[in-house]
């Protein structure tokens, strides 16, 4: 293949707090799927003109267009989409709960072959119109579809997609070096029927089972939720933050400031279906109000009364998220959870290019309106105003693999 270059405002996390490519012009380029050299500002006009010159393809992207490393969703349940939207109002466990009502019924119905492949196509489809290049994604346990579903990812060369069974067997895991995926200590109800069914949390029931390793590389354990998990049960594992959901069942905040600077891998997922939108935009903006909802304070003696010891100042420093750590958390943070921070999740030399080119507007639909903001301002009202509109090119390992 010959190489491609992208000219523009490139702009990537490379760790929790900071951002980089909003101040200058950045050129990529990129050669089998791989970013071969990459020049920021000077440098990048220089070696333009020259790639120019050799008759190189050179995009230039446009001043309302940011390119962005891939989205990566930690934790998406695909045979859920049917109902996305449903159920929420639901409690998580129960006869008449969301998992008995709508989650056990349509992961059952993925047993029949056509219905499974009419439902994973629709779910990858949709995946990349909103910019996720990667996904860690829950099936069923019926082994035909759920290869259904790799085969799928196969044919249509994205999204980059680890589809596990919901099973659970450590013997298994072991054998093959697999990664293993779960939910954990999500919600208060299910915390305790764990402890009626094993005598102990379910965070303890995963580490006597060695299924909370930290292996480096893809196959490590990576856990959803944790809002309910003890400081003792801290353990090598990744979470999957699923701040939306967590509104709805787990009835509490994941403390992402603090695991971070503890060393602990956090990605973002949207969680879908217990999530109600497959974007990790919303993602993004519902992490950065989850952080908000951390640091609530009201004055003593209310009916909503303050039960935290910090001072407001302490509890911003201790939680506050804002929209540019979120979107950490939903590229490198999610390429890190996942074992794959060497190859994606930012913009760097030797990693794959995978990618998400957004804008301010779908034309005559406009979401975010045209003012003179600066890069900073454009890229922020994009991240808490924009939608499936604002993706105008996604790409996979190199290869365009949807276009708005």
């Amino acid at each position: 293949m010959a190489p491609v270059a992208f000219y523009g405002t490139c702009v990537d996390t490379p760790k929790f707090g900071e951002i980089r490519g909003l101040e200058e012009r950045t050129l990529l380029v990129v050669l089998d799927g791989v970013i071969t050299s990459l020049h920021r500002g000077v440098a990048a006009d220089e070696h333009r003109r020259r790639l120019e010159e050799d008759g190189t393809d050179v995009r230039l992207l446009e001043d309302s267009e940011v390119l962005l490393p891939g989205f990566i969703d930690t934790h998406i349940h695909f045979p859920q989409f049917p109902f996305t939207g449903a159920g929420i109002d639901k409690p998580l466990m129960g006869q008449e709960g969301f998992l008995t009502s709508y989650a056990f019924p349509t992961e059952e119905s993925m047993a029949e072959l056509g219905t499974a492949r009419a439902v994973y196509g629709m779910a990858m489809e949709t995946l990349l119109s909103h910019g996720t290049t990667t996904a860690l994604i829950f099936a069923s346990i019926h082994s035909e579809s759920s290869k259904a579903l790799v085969d799928l990812a196969l044919q249509k060369q994205g999204p980059r997609a680890m589809v596990g069974k919901v099973c659970v067997d450590s013997d298994l895991a072991e054998k093959y070096n697999c990664m293993i995926q779960s939910h954990m200590s999500e919600s208060i109800d299910e915390v305790e029927f764990s402890a009626r069914l094993f005598g102990f949390s379910d965070a303890e029931v995963f580490s006597k089972f060695g299924l909370l390793r930290g292996k480096p590389g893809p196959a490590a354990a990576v856990m959803a939720h944790c809002v309910q998990m003890q400081k003792a049960e801290d353990s090598g594992a990744s979470i999957a933050h699923c701040p939306l959901s967590n509104f709805f069942f787990a009835h509490g905040a994941l403390p992402v400031k603090r695991l971070v600077r503890e060393g602990i891998k956090v990605g973002l997922g949207t969680d879908v279906a217990g999530g109600y939108s497959p974007s990790m935009l919303s993602a993004m903006r519902a992490a950065v109000l989850a952080s908000k909802s951390l640091q609530f304070r009201y004055v003593s003696g209310s009916s909503l009364a303050d039960t935290w010891r910090e001072s407001t100042e302490e509890a911003k420093d201790a939680h506050d998220l804002n929209h540019f750590e979120a979107l950490y958390l939903a590229t490198l943070g999610g390429a890190s959870a996942l074992g794959l921070a060497e190859h994606l999740g930012s913009f760097e030399e030797q990693k794959r290019f995978d990618a998400v080119l957004l804008r301010r507007s779908c034309e005559g639909r406009p979401p975010v309106w045209p003012t003179t903001e600066s890069k900073e301002d454009l890229l922020l009202k994009i991240i808490t105003l924009g939608d499936d509109r604002n993706v105008k090119e996604v790409f996979v390992d190199g290869r365009s693999v949807y276009r708005c």
